[in-house]
């Protein structure tokens, strides 16, 4: 009999020893995720009028989008923080958000998305006009073509319905 016993309290004691005490429980029991509220990304950029897309990319609707750029440099502290950030934007391309208008950006990278562009708004080819006066000419001619373009095929596709 003591020695049936012996594995009966191992057992006894492993499952103790494997328990949440209550000084350390999370809420929800110990396979409960921890408390992780999503919260807004650190501004940057000019003003403060953009928000931290990734280490490198600051992007807001009326600034485009700036990176590996002097206004990046705050969005570096995003990554010391604990918490998760959300910005925001629908979601777009794999895994991003539209971060300006016709632009989609992750945390590594931006892209150009004609979902991101909001067609019935006159605002926004208004500021995606704006951002591409910083290029020069022949660069701003050149991508402000491209942006109407895709604008163009996107309107075809919706009066093909």
């Amino acid at each position: 009999m003591p020695e049936a016993s012996l594995p009966v309290y191992f057992l006894c004691l492993l499952a103790l020893s494997s328990a949440c005490y209550i000084q350390n429980c999370p809420r929800g029991g110990k396979r409960a995720f921890p408390d992780t509220e999503i919260r807004q990304c650190m501004p940057c950029g000019p003003g403060n009028r953009g928000n931290c897309f990734g280490p490198n990319i600051c992007c807001g609707e009326e600034l485009g989008c700036y990176v590996g750029t002097a206004e990046t440099l705050r969005c570096v502290e995003e990554n010391y923080l604990p918490s998760p950030c959300e910005t925001g934007g629908k979601a777009c391309g794999a895994g991003g958000r539209c971060a300006a208008p016709g632009i989609c950006c992750s945390d590594e990278s931006c892209t150009m998305d004609p979902v991101c562009l909001d067609e019935d708004s006159d605002k926004s080819r208004q500021l995606s006009e704006k951002n591409l006066t910083i290029l020069d000419g022949s660069a701003g001619d050149l991508l402000l073509k491209l942006m109407h373009l895709a604008n163009r095929q996107q309107q075809g596709k919706h009066q093909g319905y």
